[in-house]
Formats: structure tokens, C-alpha cells, sequence
């Protein structure tokens, strides 16, 4: 009996700093968070080279593999040395080719044997890179100088093209006096939304199935209005004329007019524009177009490390509006508006 005793206080000796509590954002040194990295760079990621892992794979039409979607886990490193883990969903089995949107997730708060499947963690919705098109888009309306740089402000916001829902994971996380609407046309994206991505419905976010174009015009003739319209509607796989985003639905003139009457005189509406042959000349046409059925635009199409451009328009001149840039660069840090794609 003493020496099963000694056993199991030997036991518990070495498994209690395994169910140690760690946070995401704590420097992540030590002895015991560099054995949980071995365990899962070995046990979980198999020693992948790339470091990646692919958890699942989604596919609405079993018979269509061009609607499959990948769920992709990737181990990335901070500039500290510290370390994470991003999940990709792509069009594409591997990374090679891009990713349709990026999520950092949260480490277990017990972190051992039990717990380094990846696809168990739960994803970081307080995140959001800030070189993805949704960080973009969003950094944009307090660069802009549209909305005051506090979490207080009331309104509605829209989401043209949902992806993952993490963009109003992210944005219902932190305002929480905004009501928020995505519209997205494939059913299956509320799915990913909701089983790889953390997104859940409340009394002040929700998802709606339907196209993008008719609900906008639809909310048009209804009269109503929204604060931020924020598009971004994208192919998953490369169409004939190369424009991944938006999709055709969303760059007709019926629909600019719709939209602009939704915008209304006070609201702002923020485009993410990918061209896989883009020039400043076609980006530049594209603005025309819309700015016949707003007040004013302003585009974004000079932007280091991303080939992707963003165009805001409004019905009031958003060019005379005065920001302090650091200001908003210290507002969007404490957003945690923070690098993932470049370090994992």
C-alpha cells in the first residue's frame, strides 16, 4: 500500500503542470507549453512539414468536388516566439493556392495527451488579422473617420457574403449595441459558420440564406436602411474573366442603385474587390461605375502585402472627414486587430 501510494503521488506530481491554466496572450514560454507544442507538432500534426493538418473536409454535393471546402489547421509562430494555431478553409486540399478566410484558435485551458486535437479547440473570435479582407474592410470605417473610435455606437450593420461568420463573430464580440445581419446565398455557409468556426446566432446577429442582390433590393423597396453595407462576396474557385470578388450579382447598376438607397444619406458601404488580373485602371472603372449612383467613393487599391482592393462609398463626402491615424491604430490594437496569415 505505501508504495502504491508513493506510485500515485509520483503520478500526480507529473500530470499536475499538464492541467496547468494558460492564456492565449500570455507569453507563451516555458517548460510545460513547449511540451504541449511537441505533443501536438508530433502526436497531432504527425510532423507535418508545413506544420499544417487538414481536419475536415465539407462537401454539400458528395457527387461535385468542386463544392468541397477544407478545413486546414496550421501551427504559426509570433514575432515573441510564441506560438498558435490559425484554421484556413480553402477550395484547395493544401494551402498552395490562398485561403477563403483565417481564424485563430483558442489553446485548451488544460493542455495535455487529452487535448491536442486541433479540431476540438475552440476558435479566438476576439481576433481578427489585419491583412485578410475582412480586416481590411473593417479597419476601414474608423480609418476612414466614419464611425467614432468606441465599441458604444448603435446601428445595423449588413454582410454581404458570410464565409466563415467570423468577421460577425468578431464585430458582435466587441459592439455590442450593433444588430448585425449576414446574407449569404449557399445554405452550407451557416453550417461551417457554426460547426469550424465559432459563429452563434443571438437576439443581435443572424444569418440569412438568400441571395445577396434580391435582399438588398428588397430591402430597397421596403424603405429601409442600413449603417454599413459590407460586401464580400467572393467564387471559390477562379471564373473565366478572373474577377473573384465581387461576384456578377453584386456589380450591376439595379443593384449600385439598391444599395445606395439602403446606404441611404448617412450610412457607408465597403467593397472587397479581387481581380487575378488586376490593375489600378480596371479598380479605377469599377469605382466609376458605382460612384454613378453614390455621392462619393474612395479607393483603397495601393495596399502592401495584399493584391486584393477595397472601395468605400457614401452619399456625403467621406473624404472631408478628419482622423487622428494614430489614434485609430491604437483603438484597432486594443480590437486586437493582429497579424495571423503572415506567421502561421
Amino acid at each position: 500500500m505505501k508504495l502504491l501510494l508513493q506510485v500515485s503521488l509520483f503520478a500526480f506530481a507529473i500530470l499536475l503542470p499538464l492541467v496547468l491554466l494558460f492564456k492565449l496572450f500570455y507569453p507563451d514560454t516555458g517548460v510545460l507549453n513547449d511540451e504541449f507544442l511537441k505533443l501536438v507538432q508530433e502526436q497531432h500534426f504527425k510532423n507535418e512539414p508545413f506544420k499544417s493538418l487538414r481536419s475536415a473536409i465539407e462537401c454539400p454535393d458528395p457527387t461535385d468536388k468542386s463544392t468541397c471546402l477544407y478545413i486546414i489547421d496550421r501551427i504559426g509562430y509570433h514575432t515573441n516566439g510564441s506560438w498558435f494555431v490559425a484554421r484556413f478553409i480553402t477550395a484547395e486540399p493544401s494551402l498552395d493556392r490562398g485561403t477563403l478566410s483565417i481564424s485563430k484558435l483558442l489553446k485548451p485551458n488544460v493542455q495535455s495527451q487529452s487535448t491536442i486535437d486541433t479540431a476540438k479547440w475552440q476558435v479566438d473570435v476576439s481576433t481578427l488579422d489585419p491583412l485578410i479582407p475582412n480586416g481590411m474592410q473593417f479597419a476601414s470605417l474608423f480609418n476612414s473617420g466614419h464611425f467614432p473610435l468606441n465599441t458604444n455606437f448603435t446601428g445595423q450593420f449588413h454582410f454581404i457574403g458570410v464565409a466563415t461568420g467570423g468577421f460577425m463573430s468578431y464585430v458582435a464580440h466587441y459592439f455590442k449595441n450593433l444588430n448585425l445581419t449576414g446574407v449569404d446565398i449557399d445554405p452550407h455557409s451557416e453550417q461551417l459558420a457554426k460547426k469550424w468556426f465559432g459563429y452563434t446566432d443571438n437576439n443581435r446577429s443572424k444569418i440569412v440564406v438568400e441571395d445577396g442582390a434580391k435582399y438588398i433590393k428588397a430591402m430597397a423597396k421596403r424603405g429601409e436602411t442600413s449603417d454599413a453595407v459590407l460586401i464580400d462576396a467572393c467564387y471559390n474557385h477562379e471564373p473565366d474573366h478572373g474577377v473573384f470578388c465581387p461576384v456578377d450579382a453584386l456589380k450591376t447598376p439595379e443593384f449600385f442603385e439598391n444599395l445606395s438607397k439602403v446606404v441611404g444619406p448617412r450610412g457607408i458601404t465597403a467593397f472587397n474587390l479581387f481581380d487575378v488580373n488586376g490593375t489600378p485602371e480596371k479598380y479605377k472603372a469599377f469605382q466609376d461605375s458605382v460612384l454613378e449612383h453614390f455621392g462619393h467613393c474612395k479607393l483603397l487599391d495601393k495596399l502592401e502585402m495584399v493584391r486584393n482592393a477595397f472601395l468605400l462609398c457614401a452619399n456625403y463626402d467621406i473624404l472631408t472627414n478628419t482622423v487622428d491615424q494614430d489614434e485609430v491604430q491604437d483603438f484597432l490594437t486594443e480590437l486586437r486587430l493582429e497579424n495571423i496569415l503572415v506567421s502561421a
